[in-house]
């Protein structure tokens, strides 16, 4: 494990993204929030930076504060909008005017930290952003966010290093243009596989949108219909009747560390629901939550095999390995009750990783404030070392000198 990082220097400034453009929005600013008030002040000066859905980005004090985005959200008269700085390694967010002239007064960020959930946040597109600008940045570079936004890769992967996966069938949207009989062909194809019922899901999307069960032919038609509104291609999985949830998150700081598991608190009839995942008990809101911290669940379960657990841990390890993950992720399993099959199931990377909950459970690990101290100086080294490569070519490939 990493030492923790170095005081007695400045707080490094740390742009904290939130919002964005996907239907976890409100996920991300509560999740954005979060981070923003946990981390040490010591180490790091937290800088909120509201995404809005037009992807304009915006700072001011009032997105310090939840109340802000209620009602209609943060007003913009009181916020200041910036775009990032132009220039490889500028590392700044820079103010724009009222003509949309970029200000001479630039921000200096240290370290961004994009805590944007799903579409744009967690598939590599922000952090394609800050790669190209050469901006230090907490958690998985563009290649492994991409991978583990996508759940078929993420099989495909996983089953390639030797863990174990649920089967699956995947469809993609272009589907609709074959005309109507692929109602008939692909359910068909779905029943001789699995039989009845199976799961509908999203391959791009998290927080359990346009998730659904399908126990006919007319299920999966409507349950793919509802994928393909929010998404490209859908994935058909056997229903598990009997099945436990168990996650285990891993920190990749010089060397992958798993965290003690969770079994989040749901019935196996059903699937867990945005409100089971997002909401606490008492039917507070979204905006007055805990985000994942204040879901249902069973931290570190006592009466979870040891064998279970170790080998759980051992899956998730392997799977950031395969993926070549940075920063944080969280991996989830499911297990067949009935004979005790442990499968991988999906990877959630920054943001939807951070489970601080995994780590403070045990009196070895760390607090959120810690974690994200280790996570911020892992950041800077691993740009750093990007900045230590070589990007001049040798002479043979010089064409123009």
């Amino acid at each position: 494990m990493n030492p923790a990082p170095t005081r007695g220097r400045a707080p490094r400034v740390t742009a904290v993204l939130f919002g964005g453009r996907s239907l976890e929005h409100d996920v991300s600013i509560v999740s954005g929030l979060q981070i923003v008030h946990a981390l040490d002040p010591e180490h790091c000066a937290a800088l909120p930076v509201y995404i809005d859905q037009q992807l304009r980005w915006w700072v001011g004090d009032d997105l310090w504060h939840t109340e802000s985005f209620k009602r209609g959200g943060p007003d913009r008269a009181r916020l200041t909008e910036v775009q990032l700085a132009p220039g490889f390694g500028v590392s700044a967010l820079v103010p724009v005017g009222a003509a949309g002239a970029l200000a001479r007064d630039p921000i200096a960020v240290d370290v961004f930290l994009p805590i944007l959930h799903g579409t744009y946040g967690e598939d590599g597109a922000i952090q394609g952003v800050l790669e190209v600008a050469g901006c230090a940045y907490v958690g998985c570079g563009v290649t492994a966010s991409a991978l583990g936004m996508n759940k078929r890769l993420t099989k495909v992967l996983a089953a390639q290093a030797q863990v174990p996966v649920v089967p699956w069938l995947s469809c993609e949207r272009a589907v609709l243009d074959r005309g109507p009989g692929w109602m008939r062909d692909l359910p068909a194809q779905v029943e001789r596989t699995f039989g009845w019922p199976v799961i509908v899901k999203p391959c791009n999307l998290g927080s359990s949108a346009g998730v659904s069960t399908a126990s006919s032919a007319a299920d999966v038609v409507s349950g793919l219909l509802r994928v393909f509104e929010y998404d490209v291609e859908a994935l058909i999985e056997p229903f598990i009747k009997n099945r436990l949830e168990l996650n285990v998150a891993v920190a990749g700081l010089d060397e992958p560390v798993a965290s003690v598991s969770e079994m989040p608190a749901t019935s196996t009839a059903s699937i867990l629901s945005f409100g089971e995942k997002y909401k606490r008990e008492g039917g507070k809101s979204v905006g007055s939550s805990q985000g994942m911290a204040g879901a249902l669940r069973v931290l570190d379960p006592q009466d979870l095999p040891e064998e279970l657990r170790r080998r759980a841990q051992g899956h998730a390890t392997t799977v950031f390995r395969a993926l070549g993950c940075e920063g944080i992720s969280r991996i989830d399993f499911l297990i067949d009750a009935d004979d005790g099959s442990l499968y991988f199931n999906e990877i959630n990377t920054l943001p939807g990783s951070l489970a601080f909950y995994l780590w403070s459970a045990a009196p070895h690990y760390w607090t959120i404030t810690e974690l994200l101290s280790r996570l911020i100086a892992r950041a800077e080294r691993v740009r750093a070392m990007k900045r230590g490569l070589q990007r001049q070519p040798p002479p043979d490939l010089q064409l123009f000198n």
